[in-house]
Protein backbone atom coordinates (compact mmCIF):
# COMPACT_ATOMS: atom_id res chain seq x y z
CA UNK A 1 0.00 0.00 0.00
CA UNK A 2 2.97 2.10 0.74
CA UNK A 3 4.24 2.41 -2.67
CA UNK A 4 1.18 3.46 -4.53
CA UNK A 5 0.57 5.99 -1.57
CA UNK A 6 3.50 7.47 -1.95
CA UNK A 7 3.72 7.75 -5.98
CA UNK A 8 0.27 8.95 -6.16
CA UNK A 9 1.74 11.80 -3.63
CA UNK A 10 4.74 12.64 -5.63
CA UNK A 11 2.34 13.11 -9.10
CA UNK A 12 0.23 15.19 -6.88
CA UNK A 13 2.92 17.47 -5.81
CA UNK A 14 5.09 16.93 -8.47
CA UNK A 15 2.64 18.64 -11.05
CA UNK A 16 1.53 21.10 -8.85
CA UNK A 17 4.54 23.59 -10.66
CA UNK A 18 2.95 22.33 -14.13
CA UNK A 19 -0.65 23.12 -12.42
CA UNK A 20 0.09 26.45 -11.35
CA UNK A 21 2.01 27.15 -15.01
CA UNK A 22 -1.48 26.50 -16.81
CA UNK A 23 -3.75 28.82 -13.94
CA UNK A 24 -0.81 31.45 -15.07
CA UNK A 25 -2.53 30.84 -18.75
CA UNK A 26 -6.06 33.15 -17.64
CA UNK A 27 -5.70 34.45 -14.39
CA UNK A 28 -2.74 36.28 -12.51
CA UNK A 29 -0.80 34.41 -9.59
CA UNK A 30 -2.37 35.99 -6.19
CA UNK A 31 -5.90 35.88 -7.33
CA UNK A 32 -5.84 32.40 -8.50
CA UNK A 33 -3.73 31.10 -5.30
CA UNK A 34 -6.15 33.12 -3.39
CA UNK A 35 -9.26 31.13 -4.31
CA UNK A 36 -7.28 27.87 -4.17
CA UNK A 37 -6.49 28.28 -1.02
CA UNK A 38 -9.37 29.75 0.51
CA UNK A 39 -11.61 27.03 -0.33
CA UNK A 40 -9.35 24.50 0.00
CA UNK A 41 -8.88 26.19 3.71
CA UNK A 42 -12.44 26.20 4.08
CA UNK A 43 -13.12 22.71 3.26
CA UNK A 44 -10.68 20.96 4.98
CA UNK A 45 -11.64 23.40 8.55
CA UNK A 46 -14.73 22.08 7.49
CA UNK A 47 -13.66 18.44 7.81
CA UNK A 48 -11.20 18.82 10.89
CA UNK A 49 -14.69 20.75 13.29
CA UNK A 50 -16.70 17.33 12.16
CA UNK A 51 -13.78 15.04 13.39
CA UNK A 52 -12.87 16.91 16.43
CA UNK A 53 -16.49 17.20 17.18
CA UNK A 54 -17.91 18.98 20.31
CA UNK A 55 -15.01 18.63 22.36
CA UNK A 56 -12.57 18.78 19.76
CA UNK A 57 -9.68 21.82 19.92
CA UNK A 58 -10.83 25.12 18.27
CA UNK A 59 -8.58 28.03 17.28
CA UNK A 60 -7.58 30.92 19.72
CA UNK A 61 -6.33 33.86 18.51
CA UNK A 62 -2.72 33.07 18.94
CA UNK A 63 -3.49 29.60 16.85
CA UNK A 64 -4.53 32.60 14.28
CA UNK A 65 -1.86 34.67 14.56
CA UNK A 66 0.86 31.54 14.39
CA UNK A 67 -1.34 30.10 11.28
CA UNK A 68 -0.84 33.69 9.61
CA UNK A 69 2.66 34.32 10.17
CA UNK A 70 3.76 30.72 8.97
CA UNK A 71 1.44 30.47 5.89
CA UNK A 72 2.53 34.21 5.12
CA UNK A 73 5.98 32.79 4.79
CA UNK A 74 5.10 29.19 3.37
CA UNK A 75 1.67 29.84 1.32
CA UNK A 76 2.07 33.52 0.23
CA UNK A 77 5.66 34.35 0.30
CA UNK A 78 6.75 30.49 -1.04
CA UNK A 79 4.20 29.10 -2.86
CA UNK A 80 2.96 32.82 -4.23
CA UNK A 81 6.50 33.40 -5.02
CA UNK A 82 6.52 30.58 -6.70
CA UNK A 83 3.59 31.32 -8.94
CA UNK A 84 4.98 34.82 -9.63
CA UNK A 85 8.22 33.44 -10.49
CA UNK A 86 6.30 30.75 -13.42
CA UNK A 87 5.77 33.88 -15.19
CA UNK A 88 9.40 33.97 -15.87
CA UNK A 89 10.14 30.90 -15.52
CA UNK A 90 9.81 26.89 -17.06
CA UNK A 91 7.27 25.58 -14.23
CA UNK A 92 10.46 22.44 -14.10
CA UNK A 93 13.18 25.48 -13.14
CA UNK A 94 10.72 27.20 -10.92
CA UNK A 95 10.33 23.37 -8.80
CA UNK A 96 14.21 23.28 -8.62
CA UNK A 97 15.04 26.64 -7.54
CA UNK A 98 12.66 26.19 -4.72
CA UNK A 99 13.61 23.39 -4.15
CA UNK A 100 16.95 24.78 -2.25
CA UNK A 101 13.94 25.49 0.96
CA UNK A 102 16.04 22.91 2.89
CA UNK A 103 19.34 24.46 2.13
CA UNK A 104 18.13 27.87 3.70
CA UNK A 105 16.81 26.20 6.20
CA UNK A 106 19.96 25.02 7.57
CA UNK A 107 21.35 28.12 7.60
CA UNK A 108 18.71 29.83 9.12
CA UNK A 109 18.62 27.31 12.00
CA UNK A 110 22.56 27.38 12.36
CA UNK A 111 23.13 30.80 11.82
CA UNK A 112 19.37 31.96 13.90
CA UNK A 113 19.38 29.30 16.50
CA UNK A 114 23.12 28.12 17.04
CA UNK A 115 21.54 24.76 15.96
CA UNK A 116 24.43 21.88 15.62
CA UNK A 117 25.03 20.57 11.83
CA UNK A 118 25.93 17.03 11.00
CA UNK A 119 28.61 16.15 8.55
CA UNK A 120 25.49 14.97 5.77
CA UNK A 121 24.12 18.05 6.20
CA UNK A 122 27.18 19.72 5.83
CA UNK A 123 27.91 17.90 3.15
CA UNK A 124 24.09 18.27 1.80
CA UNK A 125 24.20 21.94 1.94
CA UNK A 126 27.34 22.14 0.06
CA UNK A 127 25.81 19.60 -3.21
CA UNK A 128 22.69 21.92 -2.58
CA UNK A 129 24.30 25.27 -3.12
CA UNK A 130 26.82 23.49 -6.26
CA UNK A 131 23.52 22.56 -7.65
CA UNK A 132 22.16 25.79 -7.40
CA UNK A 133 25.15 27.64 -8.80
CA UNK A 134 24.86 25.15 -11.86
CA UNK A 135 20.98 25.68 -12.36
CA UNK A 136 21.52 29.79 -12.40
CA UNK A 137 25.03 30.06 -13.65
CA UNK A 138 24.61 30.96 -17.50
CA UNK A 139 26.70 28.59 -20.10
CA UNK A 140 26.58 28.96 -23.66
CA UNK A 141 22.69 30.44 -24.78
CA UNK A 142 21.14 29.11 -21.63
CA UNK A 143 20.16 31.93 -19.49
CA UNK A 144 17.36 32.19 -16.61
CA UNK A 145 15.35 35.42 -16.17
CA UNK A 146 16.62 37.82 -13.69
CA UNK A 147 13.25 38.68 -12.28
CA UNK A 148 11.73 35.47 -12.27
CA UNK A 149 15.24 33.65 -10.82
CA UNK A 150 15.08 35.98 -8.03
CA UNK A 151 11.56 35.55 -7.33
CA UNK A 152 11.82 31.53 -7.21
CA UNK A 153 15.20 32.11 -4.83
CA UNK A 154 13.12 34.77 -2.21
CA UNK A 155 10.02 32.25 -2.31
CA UNK A 156 12.57 29.08 -1.27
CA UNK A 157 14.32 31.68 1.07
CA UNK A 158 10.47 32.28 2.90
CA UNK A 159 9.44 28.70 2.97
CA UNK A 160 12.88 28.11 4.74
CA UNK A 161 12.11 30.84 7.27
CA UNK A 162 8.39 29.47 7.64
CA UNK A 163 9.33 25.71 8.37
CA UNK A 164 12.27 26.89 10.94
CA UNK A 165 9.80 29.06 13.20
CA UNK A 166 6.54 26.33 12.55
CA UNK A 167 7.86 24.43 15.57
CA UNK A 168 8.02 27.63 17.95
CA UNK A 169 5.02 29.11 17.48
CA UNK A 170 1.56 28.18 18.84
CA UNK A 171 -0.44 26.57 16.28
CA UNK A 172 -3.00 23.14 16.78
CA UNK A 173 -2.10 20.49 17.84
CA UNK A 174 -3.94 18.63 14.96
CA UNK A 175 -2.00 18.39 11.48
CA UNK A 176 -5.26 18.84 10.00
CA UNK A 177 -6.90 22.27 11.59
CA UNK A 178 -3.64 23.89 11.66
CA UNK A 179 -3.10 23.46 7.99
CA UNK A 180 -6.99 24.37 7.49
CA UNK A 181 -6.02 27.45 9.71
CA UNK A 182 -2.92 28.74 7.55
CA UNK A 183 -4.86 27.63 3.98
CA UNK A 184 -7.36 30.43 5.02
CA UNK A 185 -5.18 32.92 6.44
CA UNK A 186 -2.86 33.41 3.39
CA UNK A 187 -5.80 32.84 1.08
CA UNK A 188 -7.37 36.00 2.47
CA UNK A 189 -3.90 37.60 2.37
CA UNK A 190 -3.41 36.31 -1.17
CA UNK A 191 -6.71 37.54 -2.36
CA UNK A 192 -6.61 40.74 -1.06
CA UNK A 193 -2.73 41.23 -3.02
CA UNK A 194 -4.55 39.96 -6.01
CA UNK A 195 -7.43 42.73 -5.79
CA UNK A 196 -5.27 45.44 -4.54
CA UNK A 197 -2.62 44.38 -7.56
CA UNK A 198 -5.76 45.17 -9.82
CA UNK A 199 -5.39 40.98 -10.98
CA UNK A 200 -9.12 41.23 -10.98
CA UNK A 201 -8.86 43.11 -14.69
CA UNK A 202 -6.58 40.73 -15.82
CA UNK A 203 -8.48 37.75 -15.53
CA UNK A 204 -10.20 35.53 -18.33
CA UNK A 205 -12.60 32.22 -18.61
CA UNK A 206 -10.53 29.54 -19.94
CA UNK A 207 -11.18 25.47 -19.35
CA UNK A 208 -7.92 24.70 -19.20
CA UNK A 209 -6.75 26.99 -16.71
CA UNK A 210 -9.89 26.62 -14.65
CA UNK A 211 -9.97 22.47 -14.98
CA UNK A 212 -6.37 23.01 -13.59
CA UNK A 213 -6.62 25.37 -10.98
CA UNK A 214 -9.88 22.86 -9.37
CA UNK A 215 -6.81 20.47 -9.78
CA UNK A 216 -4.31 22.68 -7.57
CA UNK A 217 -7.10 22.87 -4.89
CA UNK A 218 -9.38 19.19 -4.62
CA UNK A 219 -5.94 17.12 -5.75
CA UNK A 220 -2.91 18.40 -4.98
CA UNK A 221 -4.14 20.57 -1.44
CA UNK A 222 -6.78 17.90 -0.29
CA UNK A 223 -5.89 14.76 -1.23
CA UNK A 224 -2.33 15.38 -1.39
CA UNK A 225 -2.31 16.58 2.34
CA UNK A 226 -4.92 13.21 3.14
CA UNK A 227 -2.34 10.94 1.36
CA UNK A 228 0.54 12.61 3.08
CA UNK A 229 -1.07 12.64 6.77
CA UNK A 230 -1.78 9.02 6.26
CA UNK A 231 1.73 7.98 5.50
CA UNK A 232 2.69 9.66 8.38
CA UNK A 233 0.38 8.10 10.53
CA UNK A 234 1.33 4.79 8.85
CA UNK A 235 5.15 4.59 8.37
CA UNK A 236 8.62 6.53 9.93
CA UNK A 237 8.73 9.86 8.88
CA UNK A 238 11.66 9.24 6.24
CA UNK A 239 8.95 7.71 3.96
CA UNK A 240 6.90 10.40 3.62
CA UNK A 241 10.57 12.95 2.95
CA UNK A 242 11.25 11.42 -0.22
CA UNK A 243 8.43 13.51 -1.41
CA UNK A 244 10.85 15.94 -1.20
CA UNK A 245 13.67 14.88 -4.04
CA UNK A 246 10.96 13.05 -6.06
CA UNK A 247 8.76 16.19 -6.36
CA UNK A 248 11.19 18.34 -7.96
CA UNK A 249 12.00 15.59 -10.26
CA UNK A 250 8.28 14.95 -11.28
CA UNK A 251 7.66 18.65 -11.69
CA UNK A 252 10.80 19.08 -14.42
CA UNK A 253 9.56 15.99 -16.50
CA UNK A 254 5.97 17.13 -16.16
CA UNK A 255 7.02 20.65 -17.58
CA UNK A 256 9.23 18.68 -20.29
CA UNK A 257 6.39 16.39 -21.62
CA UNK A 258 3.09 18.25 -20.63
CA UNK A 259 4.19 21.90 -21.38
CA UNK A 260 7.06 21.08 -23.99
CA UNK A 261 9.58 22.67 -21.94
CA UNK A 262 13.38 22.61 -22.49
CA UNK A 263 15.28 19.43 -21.13
CA UNK A 264 19.62 20.19 -21.16
CA UNK A 265 21.86 17.90 -19.99
CA UNK A 266 22.95 21.45 -17.59
CA UNK A 267 19.30 21.45 -16.37
CA UNK A 268 19.33 17.11 -15.49
CA UNK A 269 22.90 17.62 -13.65
CA UNK A 270 21.68 20.26 -11.58
CA UNK A 271 19.07 18.13 -10.49
CA UNK A 272 20.83 15.35 -9.51
CA UNK A 273 23.22 17.40 -7.78
CA UNK A 274 20.39 19.59 -5.95
CA UNK A 275 18.64 16.46 -5.07
CA UNK A 276 21.30 14.73 -4.08
CA UNK A 277 22.43 17.39 -2.09
CA UNK A 278 18.30 17.19 -0.04
CA UNK A 279 18.60 13.68 0.52
CA UNK A 280 21.66 13.87 2.57
CA UNK A 281 20.27 16.96 4.36
CA UNK A 282 17.47 15.02 5.17
CA UNK A 283 19.01 11.65 5.98
CA UNK A 284 21.15 14.03 8.49
CA UNK A 285 18.44 15.28 10.10
CA UNK A 286 15.67 12.16 10.33
CA UNK A 287 16.40 9.29 11.84
CA UNK A 288 13.66 6.31 11.07
CA UNK A 289 12.01 4.98 13.88
CA UNK A 290 11.59 1.61 14.52
CA UNK A 291 8.11 1.18 14.56
CA UNK A 292 5.45 3.58 12.87
CA UNK A 293 4.07 6.30 15.90
CA UNK A 294 -0.02 5.96 15.88
CA UNK A 295 -0.05 9.71 16.95
CA UNK A 296 1.92 11.41 13.83
CA UNK A 297 -0.90 13.60 12.97
CA UNK A 298 -1.30 14.58 16.56
CA UNK A 299 2.10 15.42 16.18
CA UNK A 300 2.62 17.32 13.21
CA UNK A 301 1.93 20.46 14.40
CA UNK A 302 1.46 21.93 10.59
CA UNK A 303 2.54 21.10 7.06
CA UNK A 304 4.47 23.75 6.24
CA UNK A 305 8.09 22.54 4.90
CA UNK A 306 8.58 20.62 1.10
CA UNK A 307 11.73 18.69 2.20
CA UNK A 308 13.34 19.02 5.42
CA UNK A 309 11.24 17.84 8.06
CA UNK A 310 8.15 16.22 6.77
CA UNK A 311 6.09 17.19 10.07
CA UNK A 312 5.76 20.39 8.48
CA UNK A 313 5.49 20.05 4.68
CA UNK A 314 2.85 21.58 2.30
CA UNK A 315 1.70 20.85 -1.76
CA UNK A 316 3.56 23.27 -3.61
Amino acid sequence: MVAPALLALYVLWGSSFAAIKIVLEAMPPFLALGIRWTVAGAILYAWAIRREGRSGERPTPDHWKSALFIGGMVIVGGIGGVAFAEQFLPSGIAALLVSTAPVWAVLISRGVFGEDVSWPTVAGLALGLAGLVLLIRPAGTEHLNLLGTGAALAAAVLWAVGSVYAPRVSLPKRAVMSASLQMLASGAVLLAVGLVAGERSHVHWAWRAGIALAYLTFFSSLIGFVVYIWLLEQFPITVASTVAYAAPVVAVLVGWGLLGEPLTPRTLLAMGVTLLGVALMITGRTAPSPRPSTDAAQRAPAPALLALDPSYCDSP
